[in-house]
Parts: C-alpha cells; structure tokens; sequence
C-alpha cells in the first residue's frame, strides 16, 4: 500500500478533578489480567459499587474528546456477564453495541468480560484513531486507553475507581494517574471518577524513560519503539527546547507535571496506519503519540516538535478553559460545545506562534505555515464555525473537522492581531487566555453560551464583529486587511516564475520498501516518468527512508537549473534505466501569495513585533 504522511491531531478530556488526587477504595474495582492473554483478549473483572435501582445500564462510550465521531468501544466487548455476590447470573440484554442492561442491579456485585484491541481491527471508516485506541501485544506491550477496556453504570461515572493490573515483570505501566506499584507483576491506579480515569491512559512497555524539569513542572517521555530506532533520552531532548519556549511565553507551566507517551511502529509495522494517519491525542497530564519510526533524526524531531506542539499546548485549552461540555463530558449521547476554534484552532496558532517566538522556527517558516493553512483551508466550504463545533458529529460537518487546525488557527492569528491592534500592544490574545485561565482552571467549567460576550467584555466591544463576522458568521476570512496590519502583502492569486521538473509526486510503498511516482504522466514531466515507477536513485545515491526527504525535495521543489540523474524501474520484472533532466522556468498562477512587505510602514512593523517578534 503507498503510504503517505500526514499528522491527525486530536483534543483529549479536560479532567473534572486533578488526575493526582488519590481515592478511597470504593466505588468500582477493576482487575485486568495482562499476564494471561489468549487470543489478543484481556479479562476485566469489575466489584460494582451498590446499586439502588432494580435496572441498570453499564456503558461502554460512544464517543470521547478527541475523536469527534461515534466508535462504539462496547463492540469489541465479548462474554459480558453480570453476577450477583453468590456468583449467580443476573439477565443482561444488550441494547446498541455499547449498551448492556442488567435487570434485578440491585443484586448486582460483579461484571465480567474479554475485551479485544482496536488496533489490529480492519482500517475503515469504523476504524479508531490509534492514540484513542487499544493494544494488545502479549508479553510486548498494551495501550490502555480506559475507555476502551471498561465503562460505567447509568448515574454512576463519578464514583471513584481502583484499577489492579497483573502485569509481566519486565514491563512499566507509563502514566498521568496515581499509581501504586505493588510489586513487580502488580500494579494499583486510582481515580476519583470515570471522567478522570478516561483522561489518563496507561501504556506498558519495556521500559525506556527520561525526564526534565522547566517552569516549575516535571515533563516525562516514556517511548516503545518497534525495532528500538527512537529513544526516550533522544526525545527528551526534542521536548526540552519546545518545553522552555513554552515556559518563556507563559511564565510558567500550567501544570505540575506531564507525560509523552510515545509508539513509534516500524514503516513495514502490521501496525502502521495503511492510510498514512498518524499524530497524537491530548489529555490534561499527558499526551499518546502513534507515529512513525523515522531513521532520519532531523525529520524525526521536525515531526515530533510539530505534532507535541500542538498536545502540549492543550494544557491551558481545555485544560484550565473548557465549557461545560467538555468538563462533564457525556460518552453515551455528547453535546458538543461550540468552541473548536479555541479548543483545536487557537491551540494550533499559539502552538506555532510559541515556536517563532522561541526561536524554534523563523518568522519566514512561521509565515510559509500561515499561507498552507489558507491553502488547506480552501478544500472546506465556508460555514459557520460554531455551527460546524455544535455539529461536527453529523453530516456534513463531520468531514470539516480537519479544519480546525487550518481555519481555526487562522482565526486565532487574525484575533490575535486585532485584539493587539485595538489596545496598540497592552493586550494580546495570550493575555485572554491567561485570564480566563486564572478565572476558570480545570475544576469550573464555563457556560458555552456566554464565552464570546466574556472574551469581548475583556478585550474591547469591537471585537464582537470579528466573532459575529467570522466565527458566528460565516464570512470568508479578511486575510488582505488584517494581514497587512503586520506587514504582509497578501493576494489570492498572482503570476510568478517557477523552476520545476514538471508535475511529479512520490509516496512510499511499505510493502515493497520503495518510493513510487504519482500523480504524473510522461508527458508532464522532465524524464517522461509514469505513475508506478519506482525511484531506485537521485545522483548515484540509492534512496532510502533515511535519506529521502534530502533526495526527492529537489525534485518536487528545485532551487538550481542543475541537471539531475535519475536510476528508476517501471514494473518489479523490468531492467533499470538512467534518465537525466533539467529544471525549465514555468509561468505559473500562484494562489494565496503571502510575502513581507518590503518596506513596511513604521506601525506595521511595530504590530509585527508586538505579535511575531522572538522574545528575548
């Protein structure tokens, strides 16, 4: 299968209550049975707190944070029993694929059932984003994410939680959650309710950990790597540098600790995602990561730093500000809060505004960045985005959700010069998030209707028509008048010269470890390639997954009129060819041109520092 990449992100659960705080031993007690697995299914046994009713429904989600769409963790539950405290059965009817109703629950002492992975199930439309998912690799390692091995009873989720773990001796359970490691085959986590225990997944591997202190928080990486090409102490040290850029831009960590908790798979992984899906989904204390081994170091911290970017930043969004939506989260039938564009599109602009402005990345880098997200965001129909947010589990929102991350942080970008323009540089956008972070914090939700009147109470009545306009509204974003407050010229489209090679693309066959051509035909390119061919060498240097990015660039995007050699084969069967080429000048339409200003004026360029320039 050609195996392309792209980075899915995701926005995990904003805790209720610390995820540290520990609980009496009440409520459900849960045991999970690691060391005997048959099949690829764990056993959970549940002691269920006292039941009032005479009926009771166990749940298993539909939905959780971060997904944005129905998956139904109750379909990989098989054997489900309910059992009275003689051990006899109580009458189960299940009802949908995450419902389990239990007649005569006032009797009810103990629920009992296998529960199968998500990750080795078929990659369709049904499939579940691997960091929200579940992995059962016996003897090796398991992705625990909570909601994917048990539930809860109706009217019972804020009951506390006690999780006992047998485990192989040789693994480490990685983790956010109060834990108690009993011995070496035993562990205890603890949770004040259902909505915390979901917000603090558990991944057990060999272990290989590191950590580091910055503003006032302890950051840990704990890293599974299939065939032991990434490290945690080489991660550390990616996380290090994202980690004090973020401490300089807010003063202080939000949080008193953190976890990355990483899987990497091999490129020919059974694992690996066939579509070429990976990224990360967002917790409060930690973040998962499922992304791809990558031999090449530089290309491996770009995609780290750019996909924990963007996690670590949800510490202040939903963490510390998040609607009551998301802070009582409902995983049977979710109402969904009209906020994505801070949850997701905010985020995503302050996770890249702390890079410039930590001298992670150029202005010039963060610049090409804004101009791809005004590229990308034109594959979406223009609505209104707190209708898409209230919506974005139906159609047709549902498919727009990957706007979030284009739009969304384009609409942070642009309030965020506004509101610096308005105040002439007193305020900016961080300085509202850090005020509704002081006035909410993790444990009060606020109402969803009243955020926007609250931000523009804070900054200034204006800001009301950026919102009715372009967030409420659904008025194509003013990307010329804003942008040229900070000095860049913007226009839709406009002529240039161009050096290229013709139309040629390339993706990565797994299967066969080789890079193919796409999206070409002979005629549109310099050495008359056709779709399928595999490129075996650039120069005389064979091409490999370590040196591929360094190789193919060039000739996606070439910056001299150097002549290149390509060694290619058409077909498993056929003999190699050499053919050489040389770049042409092409006169192309560009689209979305962002360029700066050459000679901004004085209070253009005061803006820009205001909003861009690196902090000392």
């Amino acid at each position: 299968m050609m195996k392309t990449l792209y980075l899915a992100l995701g926005l995990g659960l904003a805790a209720a209550g610390s995820a540290h705080a520990q609980s009496p031993a009440a409520g459900y007690q849960i045991t999970l049975d690691l060391q005997h697995v048959t099949n690829d299914q764990v056993r959970v046994t549940i002691d269920t707190p006292p039941i009032k009713e005479a009926q009771a429904i166990y749940v298993m989600p539909s939905v959780v944070p971060g997904s944005y769409s129905k998956k139904d963790y109750g379909r990989f539950v098989t054997n489900f029993k309910a059992l009275d405290k003689k051990g006899k059965s109580l009458k189960v009817k299940q009802d949908g694929p995450d419902l389990f109703v239990i007649d005569k629950a006032d009797k009810l002492a103990r629920i009992e059932y296998l529960v199968d992975d998500t990750w080795d199930a078929k990659q369709d439309d049904e499939f579940i984003f691997q960091p929200g998912g579940t992995n059962i690799d016996s003897g090796k390692s398991f992705m625990l994410n909570h909601y994917g091995f048990y539930g809860y009873l109706e009217g019972y989720k804020m009951q506390p939680y006690q999780v006992t773990v047998a485990k192989p001796a040789e693994l480490y359970g990685a983790t956010s959650l109060a834990t108690e490691r009993k011995s070496p085959t035993q562990d205890v986590f603890t949770a004040s309710s259902y909505v915390t225990l979901a917000d603090a997944p558990i991944l057990y591997s060999r272990p290989d950990t590191a950590s580091f202190a910055t503003g006032g928080a302890r950051i840990s990486v704990s890293v599974m790597s299939e065939n032991g090409l990434v490290k945690a102490a080489q991660i550390k040290e990616v996380m290090r540098p994202m980690a004090e850029a973020l401490t300089k831009f807010f003063g202080k960590m939000p949080v008193p600790e953190y976890h990355f908790i990483m899987y990497f798979p091999g490129i020919g992984s059974p694992l690996a995602s066939k579509n070429g899906g990976y990224g990360a989904m967002e917790h409060s204390y930690s973040s998962v990561y499922f992304l791809p081994e990558m031999p090449d170091a530089d290309r491996l911290q770009s995609m780290v730093q750019e996909v924990a970017s963007h996690e670590f930043l949800h510490m202040l969004a939903p963490l510390n500000i998040h609607s009551r939506e998301i802070g009582e989260f409902d995983f049977r039938n979710p109402k969904m809060s009209q906020h994505l564009w801070l949850y997701e599109g905010v985020t995503e602009y302050i996770a890249q505004l702390v890079q410039v402005r930590g001298g992670l990345i150029t202005p010039e880098e963060f610049r090409k960045r804004m101009k791809d997200k005004i590229d990308n965001s034109e594959k979406y129909k223009t609505v209104s985005f707190t209708e898409m947010s209230r919506n974005i589990l139906v159609p047709p929102y549902k498919d727009m959700y990957q706007n979030v991350y284009e739009k969304g942080a384009l609409i942070g970008l642009l309030l965020d010069i506004r509101i610096q323009e308005l105040s002439q540089g007193r305020q900016s956008l961080r300085d509202v998030l850090l005020a509704l972070r002081e006035k909410y914090g993790p444990n009060r939700s606020f109402e969803d209707s009243e955020l926007i009147p609250e931000i523009v109470a804070l900054t200034n009545p204006a800001i009301q028509q950026f919102f009715d306009q372009y967030v409420i509204g659904n008025q194509p974003l003013p990307y010329a008048e804003y942008l040229s407050k900070i000095g860049w010229n913007y226009a839709a489209v406009a002529p240039d010269k161009i050096l290229a090679f013709g139309r040629l693309g390339f993706g990565y066959d797994a299967e066969k470890q080789q890079f193919k051509v796409l999206e070409t035909t002979p005629e549109q390119n310099a050495f008359g390639l056709k779709e399928g061919d595999a490129v075996l060498a650039v120069n005389g240097t064979s091409l490999s997954m370590a040196n591929a990015e360094k190789l193919l660039r060039p000739l996606v995007e070439p910056t001299t009129r150097a002549a290149v050699k390509l060694r290619f084969q058409s077909g498993a069967k056929a003999v190699p060819q050499e053919r050489q080429a040389t770049p042409q000048e092409f006169e192309v339409e560009l689209k979305n041109v962002v360029e700066t200003a050459p000679t901004p004026t004085p209070a253009q360029q005061a803006l820009h520092d205001q909003v861009l320039k690196p902090l000392a």
